[in-house]
């Protein structure tokens, strides 16, 4: 069997703790941040089987709704990410793990798939309002759904703003943020009966 070599942090089946695996030589990436403030994240390796305990995800941040994440969902990745991780996630260190800021459904396709996960991950003091834009601005997944830009809204705003508020804020038309408002007003269980949630047309979202 070829032997497989990971290079920079190896996260798992290890005594050290987490912040020292963040230690030390390895693959290393300065991004400079919407403050201006710069963050260093370090390649970092989560074990096959640890990705689902030693990682998580903030909908507040991310935005995409991990509950829609299905094998379904994430099959058009599954195939290569068996093989080799093209780009690796980036994420924070939060309280001993890590949250990730892009690339969740990589981490679900190797969490259904049970295989590693390659991450860049700063220990850095981040801010939420920075944290929220590195997320969009390196977004590489596919583009996120009504529902999961409307439940992200939810969450950021609540009812503190009108829709037209927000979508100056957010440079999107109020008639966007108006679907997807609508969009996340869907009970879950009738939202899960598609198995991928980017096929859920409008005029179905409507039809509630």
């Amino acid at each position: 069997m070829r032997q497989v070599i990971a290079r920079g942090r190896v996260l798992g089946n290890s005594n050290s703790e987490f912040a020292r695996m963040l230690e030390g030589d390895g693959d290393v990436k300065t991004f400079t941040l919407q403050s201006g403030n710069q963050a260093k994240f370090v390649k970092t390796v989560v074990l096959s089987g640890e990705v689902e305990s030693k990682t998580f995800v903030d909908a507040s941040v991310n935005g995409r709704d991990q509950s829609m994440l299905t094998r379904e969902s994430v099959i058009d990745i599954s195939r290569t990410i068996k093989l080799q991780q093209f780009f690796p996630a980036i994420g924070r260190e939060v309280n001993g793990r890590i949250e990730i800021l892009d690339g969740t459904r990589r981490r679900a396709a190797c969490i259904f798939n049970n295989v590693k996960f390659e991450i860049l991950v700063t220990k850095d003091d981040i801010s939420l309002a920075d944290a929220r834009q590195l997320a969009k601005d390196i977004q590489t997944a596919r583009e996120h759904s009504l529902r999961e830009l409307g439940k992200r809204l939810e969450v950021t705003y609540g009812t503190s703003m009108t829709k037209e508020e927000i979508a100056l804020i957010e440079n999107l038309s109020p008639a966007k943020v108006t679907r997807a408002f609508q969009a996340a007003s869907v009970p879950d269980e009738m939202v899960a009966v598609f198995p991928v949630i980017n096929e859920i047309s409008l005029s179905d979202y409507q039809f509630y």
